[in-house]
């Protein structure tokens, strides 16, 4: 199979050298091809035309024979994500700057593409007389084809105030966690050496992947020694099992003609291993080499966690954004009509979204939200959002000039995750709303994890409320959901 972005560049040069290959799975004649687009062009620049024209280059560079489907993947590109996947090159590539980096303290500023770091003396010269700047440059065009320049300041030595741990804990994709207490039960112990990956980063076949975690679904079959010959790879032997680190669950096989009593449902196991994935989609381990080990799954769940809502509340401002007036974004008291009498006087949020579906994804283009305390209306974030529809319809220029200058979605997470935090979140169908933002926010390690109540249509139109926008369906779900 011939190079699948190779045939990209060479057909067409320089025009979809933003991408870059994710997962590719062959599967009885059928062939699924994910690419990775950075977030700006995902949004703004990739059209239906360059779809077609990008998967009939991956069709000929997979060749005849092969039902070809190609899918797109944004990679959204913000402090928090990239702070996060730099983390994780850097413990991989360059271990001790990366134990000698206060991630807290290293500063990324995409709209100038500087990044720059705060490191001890002790490995100045390290760093001078490798190639680090060169790999970090490379890395950044590599993943978000973006050309950055590397800045960095020395600071005396001294103890670090974050320890290993919570050093990988600034991201959520492609941590590693080292196992204790190995005891070899197949295979090298060298091959184990590797800290384990978590079963969540996995996105594909591979070789050579170590994961860890307790045993769970354990099954064992002995095969009729008088197959032997009729067998060209014959193990007496066969485990199959699954392993689950906090993150995710694998599957697992094991041929062996040896028996290991102490592989038992709950055991802790690492493994080394090929990963292929299923038909379904889902992906197996074919066990190498296995130890007995400690895993400690309080680390790996510190890890992987979601971050906490911002410690302080970033009030969204027109003035942040380019020509934005106040009448596509606002933060302010909402005075309410006159009161009525409030049966709810429960605290919540009620949220509204106004998308298009495209034929690639459910794409927001406004959003409102409104705070409810004591059976009020106390505030409201309102925003249109950058689009770049290319459907001609009303809505679509509508929501193209309304969300020219305004913010994208990825970068008012922050504020709408605080606005909405510990709060019900009240719609017409907030768990749509929320799959939405929840889609956005796992990049950055955010997640929504409100409780939800659906405030029926007809509750709405029983106010004789004329809505116009989002900001109008907020309010109006607001004052449904006090009158209940």
């Amino acid at each position: 199979m011939t190079d699948i972005l190779s045939i990209i560049k060479d057909t067409f040069p320089e025009k979809y050298d933003y991408l870059r290959l994710g997962r590719v799975k062959l599967s009885e004649g059928k062939v699924s091809v994910t690419f990775l687009v950075p977030e700006e062009i995902y949004d703004f620049h990739l059209t239906n035309e360059d779809i077609t024209a990008i998967h009939d280059a991956a069709a000929k560079a997979i060749g005849v024979g092969y039902d070809v489907k190609c899918y797109f993947e944004k990679v959204i590109l913000t402090g928090e994500s990239v702070r996060s996947a730099l983390a994780e090159f850097l413990s991989k590539n360059f271990p001790l700057v990366a134990a000698n980096i206060d991630y807290s303290r290293v500063a990324i500023d995409l709209n100038r593409s500087v990044v720059s770091f705060t490191m001890q003396e002790n490995i100045r010269d390290y760093i001078k007389s490798g190639d680090f700047e060169k790999k970090v440059v490379e890395f950044f065009r590599q993943k978000y084809s973006i050309d950055i320049s590397v800045k960095y300041d020395v600071v005396a030595d001294g103890d670090l105030a974050l320890s290993s741990a919570e050093m990988l804990s600034s991201g959520r994709y492609g941590k590693s966690v080292t196992v204790t207490d190995k005891v070899l039960l197949a295979g090298k112990m060298s091959d184990l050496s590797d800290a384990a990956v978590h079963i969540s980063t996995l996105k594909g076949e591979g070789e050579n992947v170590v994961c860890c975690g307790k045993i769970n679904r354990f099954s064992f079959k002995t095969r009729d020694e008088a197959k032997r010959a009729e067998v060209k790879r014959f193990f007496k032997h066969y485990y199959y099992f699954g392993f689950n680190d906090s993150t995710g669950q694998l599957s697992a096989l094991f041929n062996t003609d040896d028996e290991y009593k102490a592989l038992v449902n709950g055991a802790e196991v690492v493994c080394k291993g090929r990963v292929n994935a299923r038909d379904d989609g889902t992906l197996c381990m074919f066990v190498k080499s296995i130890a007995l080990c400690k895993v400690p799954f309080d680390t790996i769940k510190e890890q992987t966690k979601p971050l906490d809502p911002p410690a302080e509340y970033s009030v969204i401002l027109p003035k942040e954004y380019k020509q934005t007036d106040y009448g596509q974004i606002g933060f302010d008291f909402y005075e309410s009509q006159p009161e009525k009498v409030a049966v709810n006087r429960q605290s919540a949020v009620s949220i509204a979204m106004r998308a298009l579906d495209t034929e690639r994804d459910t794409i927001p283009y406004e959003i409102a939200v409104c705070l409810i305390e004591d059976g009020k209306i106390k505030e409201y974030i309102h925003t249109y959002l950058k689009v770049a529809f290319k459907e001609d319809t009303d809505i679509a220029d509508f929501a193209n000039r309304m969300g020219y200058s305004s913010p994208r979605l990825s970068t008012i997470i922050p504020d709408l995750l605080k606005f909405t935090a510990d709060k019900l979140l009240v719609g017409t169908d907030p768990a749509a709303v929320l799959e939405i933002l929840n889609k956005i926010a796992k990049p950055l390690r955010y997640r929504f994890s409100n409780d939800l109540h659906v405030v029926k249509q007809s509750a709405l139109e029983s106010l004789g409320t004329k809505i116009e926008n989002a900001f109008d369906e907020a309010v109006a779900l607001a004052n449904a959901f006090i009158s209940e």
